[in-house]
């Protein structure tokens, strides 16, 4: 199972953001990205085209946590993210493991909507789409944030960069994430225009971002109650701007399975919405923008360099002059 950290090797290769690599402060950026909330909010909704997939919807559909609380469930896949990308190597290797085992009780056949569909979430190809889908949230987000200056070499090194950052295979060869940008689009068409497919745990999943319940992860049932007015005040127009930019990054198919009307309005508002990324980036502290554990990360190189700076290349005798 290829994990990277800062340093190593995957699959005998140096990573991306090495120093000795081409457009390394690219991908530097792309891993820093990778890092903060507002990332994975804003494009989050790009997700949507797991459920597209049917026997991946049968099986969401089936474990029932997503209608419990969809907000708690969000926030528990969230979680997953920082210790797989930015733990330190056994962390991240004993994560993933987690995720494969807890993912093989995920097995049976649908009800409802999904009566007679068998699903398993081990199941290679399911675990392939899944893993591309995920991944790219952070890579089409990306793009979309910062694609137009880029060329073809340089938009491989954000790929690359994201899928050694995140990638979790299966001991299959079916299961594994596309390897290059022309091998991912090829394989995105091929199920975009076979597999997915109109449901209705996708429409309802998409509806629930708009009233997302209150999260009950932390703090006690009273102080639940007493936000939930607000809440669901505010949720509609705090959760426009990761429609619009879901919607903008997504996919023809998935815009047309999801009935989004693309019109200028709403494509100038989402330049607006990209404008205020780059901006925000440029001039908040890395400690505002990130999570803790990428930050954590991020000032432990920052301090390693620092200490490694003055050093000698070489212990060797100094020869006389």
């Amino acid at each position: 199972m290829p994990l990277a950290v800062e340093g190593s090797t995957t699959a005998g290769q140096v990573p991306p953001w090495h120093p000795s690599q081409p457009h390394h402060e690219l991908a530097d950026d792309v891993r820093w990205w990778m890092g903060m909330p507002v990332a994975f909010g804003l494009f989050g909704r790009l997700a949507l085209d797991q459920v597209a997939y049917r026997e991946v919807a049968a099986a969401v559909d089936a474990t029932g946590r997503f209608a419990e609380n969809f907000t708690n469930r969000g926030i528990r896949s969230y979680l997953w993210g920082p210790l797989l990308l930015f733990g330190d190597d056994a962390d991240r290797r004993a994560t993933a493991d987690r995720l494969k085992q807890m993912h093989g009780a995920v097995r049976g056949k649908g009800t409802g909507h999904f009566a007679g569909e068998r699903f398993s979430a081990l199941n290679p190809d399911v675990w392939k789409w899944v893993g591309t889908s995920s991944m790219l949230v952070f890579y089409n987000g990306y793009l979309a944030t910062y694609g137009a200056g880029l060329d073809a070499e340089q938009r491989e090194v954000v790929y690359r960069t994201c899928l050694v950052m995140s990638e979790v295979d299966l001991a299959s060869a079916r299961s594994e994430v596309p390897r290059t940008v022309a091998e991912m689009e090829a394989y995105y068409e091929q199920v975009a225009s076979t597999v997915l497919a109109d449901n209705e745990f996708l429409h309802w999943a998409n509806a629930s971002f708009d009233a997302l319940p209150v999260p009950t992860l932390i703090g006690p049932r009273w102080l639940h109650l007493l936000i939930t007015p607000a809440w669901r005040a505010l949720t509609p127009a705090l959760s426009r701007p990761a429609r619009i930019c879901g919607e903008g990054a997504a996919h023809p198919r998935m815009r047309e399975l999801l009935g989004v009307r693309w019109t200028r309005a709403r494509q100038r508002e989402y330049r607006l919405y990209l404008a205020g990324i780059r901006l925000f980036r440029r001039v908040l502290p890395p400690w505002l923008l990130m999570e803790p554990l990428a930050y954590n990360r991020y000032r432990y190189e920052r301090l390693r360099a620092a200490y490694a700076k003055p050093q000698l290349t070489t212990f060797a005798p100094t020869p006389p002059s």
